[in-house]
């Protein structure tokens, strides 16, 4: 809340919109401009620019220029920023007069923002004009005189009682009056109780003045705001609202109200006590009988109660007998029923065996022909077929001997040579031994005692082994004096 108006020169337009904001009385800043061929306007506020010290409109004829970026020389520069806020100005007027002569003071919050927004249908030269003929100062000055003559032909016309009704909230709004229940929120039957003439107050009571005087005091602050926007607005300054914040009096007064106040809340709260007493009282006795009344008949229901479970009883146990006699009659008739479906189903079960053995029997009789009367067909199939089989081998064998006999005598002269030669392998398989052996002694003479010489000088020449010994040598010339061609093995190893 600002207490005085003013404007300001600044260095930097980037410091525009916080001093707007921290600076609550401050409406208009003169902005430095550095040596540069641009400059920039911020946001929040309406901005003037000016050439050589002439104001200059914008290209599109509007004497307030957007916020934005712009090429310039250094003397184009903005001039004056105003703010676009809303602003609050605290004004405590003193020494007003009531009607009974009584000085009081009021507190009014005054909240006004500047005019120009074209957005809101406004003429953007009420800028222009607020900067260079209403002036911050003037304004202060202006807003000053005229809520003190209004506030004191106000305070001049309601007794010092009622100056409390014109403060409001901050809202403009009037604010409610809190009281107590009183005799139209009680019930008939607690207002006829008790002495009547205690609630009895001489004249209008109190809410109804509290009210009267509020109503008053917003009549009073909304005809300051549309005075004063008639005065204003033609100068570019818009009035959104016009509270009153405080209203104090001499304290001789106020202590007279508040010993009043606590006078009346005093009697007030005897007779709250009084009438609580008697609320306290009349309710133990209601309570009292309530819990009388409640018991009788808690005891009448239990009798109640008792003569029901008795009659229940009695029920439950002639239900139970009456079960008792059916259940019993239920298992005979089911024994009885058992029984005769049991003998029915055994003379079912020795009929349905005599059945089975008689089936049986059929059935074992007619597979004993069939199985013989198959036996006797299979036994002559396999002897019919046994014969054709046997009858076919036999030709068949005829017919390969006479194949055998026809292929032998093609194959003879082959098989012939066949055996020549494998004679002859065989031979030269024995040449081939006979060449292999180191001690065999040939002789291509016929004459048996050249042979006869040979073959001992052989015998004799080598030296025998420890294996071989003189009965060998001389068994060996027995055999060669009886003329036999013998090939003699010296090594041991026999004789070819």
């Amino acid at each position: 809340m600002a207490l005085s108006l003013y404007s300001k020169d600044i260095s930097s337009r980037a410091d525009v919109n916080k001093l707007f904001g921290e600076e609550t009385g401050l409406l208009v800043v003169r902005p430095g401009r550095a040596a540069r061929p641009y400059f920039t306007i911020p946001e929040g506020g309406f901005a003037l620019v000016t050439r050589f010290g002439q104001d200059i409109n914008y290209s599109s004829g509007s004497p307030v220029w957007p916020a934005g970026f712009y090429w310039g020389p250094p003397w184009v520069k903005v001039s004056n920023i105003v703010t676009r806020q809303s602003v609050v100005l605290n004004m405590p007027i003193k020494g007003c007069k009531t009607q009974d002569n009584v000085t009081v003071g009021i507190n009014l919050a005054i909240v006004f923002r500047l005019m120009g927004d074209e957005a809101k249908n406004e003429e953007p030269v009420l800028v222009r004009k607020f900067v260079y003929n209403v002036t911050p100062r003037g304004l202060e000055q202006q807003l000053r005189d005229a809520c003190e003559e209004a506030t004191r032909s106000v305070a001049r016309s309601m007794l010092h009682t009622e100056v409390y009704g014109l403060r409001t909230d901050r809202s403009g709004k009037k604010a409610d009056i809190l009281q107590g229940e009183g005799d139209a929120a009680a019930p008939p039957e607690d207002i006829e109780e008790g002495d009547a003439r205690l609630r009895e107050v001489a004249g209008p009571a109190d809410a109804d003045r509290a009210q009267a005087a509020m109503m008053k005091g917003k009549n009073v602050a909304e005809s300051m705001r549309r005075t004063l926007n008639e005065q204003f607005q033609p100068q570019g300054v818009e009035v959104s609202d016009v509270i009153i914040t405080d209203v104090t009096l001499p304290q001789v007064i106020t202590q007279q109200m508040t010993q009043k106040t606590m006078v009346i809340s005093q009697n007030a709260a005897q007779k709250m006590n009084q009438e609580y007493e008697m609320l306290t009282l009349r309710q133990e006795e209601e309570v009292a009988t309530l819990k009388q009344k409640k018991k009788e008949e808690r005891e009448n229901e239990k009798q109640a109660g008792d003569m029901k479970v008795n009659e229940v009883q009695v029920q439950l146990e002639k239900m139970k007998a009456e079960t008792k006699v059916l259940l019993a009659k239920i298992k005979q008739e089911s024994r009885v029923r058992v029984q005769e479906i049991t003998a029915t189903g055994q003379l079912e079960v020795t009929k349905l065996v005599q059945n089975k053995s008689q089936v049986l029997t059929e059935l074992h009789a007619q597979a004993t022909a069939d199985a013989a009367k198959l036996k006797a067909e299979t036994d002559l199939y396999a002897a019919t077929t046994l014969s054709e089989a046997r009858l076919t081998a036999t030709k068949n064998e005829a017919v390969a001997s006479e194949n055998l006999a026809k292929a032998e005598g093609v194959a003879a002269p082959y098989v012939e040579a066949r055996k020549q030669f494998e004679t002859r392998q065989k031979q030269m398989k024995v040449w081939k031994g006979l060449a292999g052996n180191k001690e065999l002694v040939l002789s291509g003479e016929s004459s048996d005692e050249l042979n006869s010489l040979l073959l001992c000088d052989a015998i004799m020449g080598d030296s025998p082994t420890d294996a071989t010994t003189k009965s060998q040598v001389l068994a060996e010339m027995l055999v060669m004096q009886r003329g036999s061609k013998v090939m003699l093995n010296l090594a041991g190893t026999g004789a070819d």
